[in-house]
């Protein structure tokens, strides 16, 4: 996996060298987390927090969130601001400082990446102020348990452009099989592709953003196009809202690169031997959001934005219609909060909030008392309609219901 890296530091996204002196910074975050989006993950880095400099990115976090997949860290060194992070939409996230068997135990352990900051071979902390005499092997071993990963960083190559350390990530990669990012120094799509066969991840930071590595080569240089004769790799492509497949294609080198050059899903046709980009001609075209392969780098999975449908029969999905869900209900009430059409329930209920609040409290009394209605199934249905119009009125998705349970889950 390739993971571009958002460093914050006052809203801007900045690069130091070494953990100090800044070289660099932008200001259009948000864009640049879109672009970032489409190679999978992001890594946002708080290092305000991590320094303690009183500075808050909380809000621009919470963005970010909302827009990509992010694995969060920096400064998180109390549960409550783990779990507080968590609920904004974080996959991830990434202990440092405050790691111990104590605090980690109070955390999901499918959530928690625990970093590895290492200058010499040796644990550093406090926003890499602080060297220990703990060696970096032996903080794998200690908290292997109480993680899904780790996030291996070379302080001493940080920034500076000149290489990583492959041998010091063989040896880490020897003593645990739990996934681990490699960040620090790595500059060339050699390191990557070492890294790859190591199935070890990159972090990338000061590379992209001098431009010394390309995004959307690094991306390519994982996977295994010579794996089939033909140099293709099967691409499912999913509905990002829905979840739902829509189609099985096919992609070289040339089309994924160009995928993830314009956002727009490009593929390889067998028949014809030609790219084509999907809704070019039928107008049905896929917004790339994100793009993933598998653990054995022979197969990637697409996250677009469908327009209209994703089948040449002209059906939404190549396999099966479109399943109603929560999301699309809720597409819908938006939709009726837009155009207010006259008449409708749903708009009597958005023009009085008063009336869909005692609404509220009519559809649960009900619920609670299901057997002297109609089964607590449609009670609970009603419930959650209204609810969902509640919601949506103060721009409450389903998805901010959903990481906020995952925040308080052990």
């Amino acid at each position: 996996m390739i993971i571009p890296s958002i460093d914050l530091m006052d809203g801007k996204a900045v690069q130091l060298r070494q953990g100090k002196e800044k070289v660099l910074e932008k200001e259009n975050v948000i864009e640049l987390a879109k672009y970032y989006a489409r190679f999978g993950e992001i890594a946002v880095i708080d290092l305000d927090a991590a320094m303690n400099t009183g500075k808050d990115n909380e809000d621009i976090i919470r963005q970010i969130c909302k827009i990509a997949e992010c694995r969060v860290g920096g400064g998180i060194r109390s549960v409550e601001k783990a779990k507080r992070i968590i609920s904004y939409g974080a996959k991830k996230i990434i202990i440092g400082t405050a790691a111990d068997e104590a605090f980690l135990s109070k955390l999901p352990k499918d959530r928690v990446i625990v970093a590895i900051d290492s200058r010499n071979g040796k644990i550093t902390v406090d926003g890499w102020q602080t060297d220990t005499e703990v060696s970096t092997q032996a903080h794998v071993q200690r908290f292997g348990d109480f993680c899904s990963g780790f996030l291996y960083t070379i302080v001493e190559k940080e920034g500076m452009l000149q290489g990583t350390n492959l041998d010091a990530f063989r040896e880490i990669r020897k003593i645990t099989n739990k996934p681990i990012v490699a960040a620090g120094g790595i500059t060339s799509i050699e390191e990557i592709r070492e890294l790859a066969k190591m199935d070890i991840s990159c972090q990338l930071g000061m590379s992209i953003y001098t431009g010394k590595i390309n995004l959307e080569d690094a991306f390519c240089a994982c996977l295994d196009f010579e794996k089939s004769k033909d140099g293709l790799i099967p691409t499912i492509v999913q509905d990002k809202n829905t979840k739902q497949v829509l189609m099985l294609a096919y992609s070289n080198k040339e089309s994924v690169l160009k995928s993830l050059t314009t956002g727009c899903a490009t593929y390889y046709s067998r028949s014809r031997k030609e790219l084509w980009t999907k809704g070019a001609t039928s107008g049905n075209t896929q917004e790339l959001v994100s793009a993933k392969f598998d653990c054995d780098k022979d197969t990637i999975l697409y996250k677009v934005i469908q327009k209209g449908n994703a089948c040449h029969l002209g059906t939404y999905s190549c396999f099966e219609d479109k399943d109603f869900s929560l999301y699309e209900l809720y597409q819908l009430i938006l939709d009726r909060k837009k155009k207010m059409p006259e008449g409708s329930y749903t708009t009597k209920l958005f023009n009085n909030e008063f009336y869909l609040k005692r609404k509220i409290m009519e559809e649960a009394f009900e619920s609670v008392n299901f057997e002297l209605g109609d089964g607590l199934g449609w009670e609970a249905a009603d419930l959650l309609y209204h609810l969902l119009v509640f919601m949506a009125m103060h721009d409450v998705a389903p998805n901010d219901i959903i990481n906020n349970l995952a925040s308080r889950a052990k």
